[in-house]
């Protein structure tokens, strides 16, 4: 693991090394998996009766090739992401929270969304259930903690804020977001290639439309 605290790049460096590690693979890596501040190297698997040391080996490799590259990466050129853009609806109906999220930042709800979709995101990390994406970049107005008491379901497409993080839910799920829209596409499908619409260093911006366009985006899904 290699961690960059609260450097202000620090989820690009992790990035910027995953990348690396994919376009050059090294023989201790099975897999790189950039955090919002941090890498993470799976080592690559070894026989049951590999020799004695072979693991240390591996291990020492990885550290070695980590510690001498993570101190560069700063200068690198960062790979860059696809332009996505996701339709997003505001109405009242599929924004429980829009109001809420009003009055603690001390804007309108009009203001909300305007800031909203003024932001410019860009795929943090991908984790906590599959084609979740933490979309970093919230404008720094529509800042708040996440609820006291987390929902025990989203809604699929939801859309929604927490910290300096927007994201849209894949999937049903219990979560703990501000929730202040709703998006129609289906973000994830096992059945697709790829199978998930958003993927790390991916630009993305959202663009509003009105709930019939919404209905008849969700009808099509």
């Amino acid at each position: 693991m290699v961690d960059w605290f609260d450097h202000p790049q620090a989820n690009t460096a992790a990035r910027k090394l995953a990348a690396l590690l994919r376009a050059e693979p090294q023989d201790f890596a099975a897999e790189a998996v950039a955090g919002v501040r941090t890498l993470a190297v799976r080592l690559r698997e070894l026989p049951f009766n590999a020799p004695r040391g072979a693991r240390a080996h591996v291990r020492n490799a990885a550290l070695r090739w980590l510690e001498d590259r993570a101190g560069e990466v700063h200068a690198w050129a960062l790979p860059e992401g696809r332009e996505v853009v996701l339709p997003a609806c505001y109405a009242a109906e599929l924004a429980p929270d829009l109001e809420a999220v009003a009055e603690q930042t001390g804007l309108d709800t009009a203001s909300v969304v305007a800031r909203h979709l003024a932001s410019s995101f860009v795929v943090e990390v991908v984790g906590f259930m599959p084609g979740f994406a933490y979309l970093g970049g919230l404008d720094p107005a529509l800042r708040l903690p996440r609820r006291a008491s987390p929902r025990p379901r989203v809604s699929e497409g939801s859309i929604a804020i927490a910290g300096t993080q927007s994201a849209v839910y894949p999937g049903s799920t219990p979560g703990g977001w501000h929730l202040i829209g709703r998006c129609p596409l289906r973000l994830f499908n096992p059945l697709r290639s790829p199978a998930a619409v958003l993927h790390e260093g991916d630009r993305v911006r959202f663009e509003r439309i009105e709930p019939e366009t919404f209905a008849q985006l969700w009808s099509r899904r």
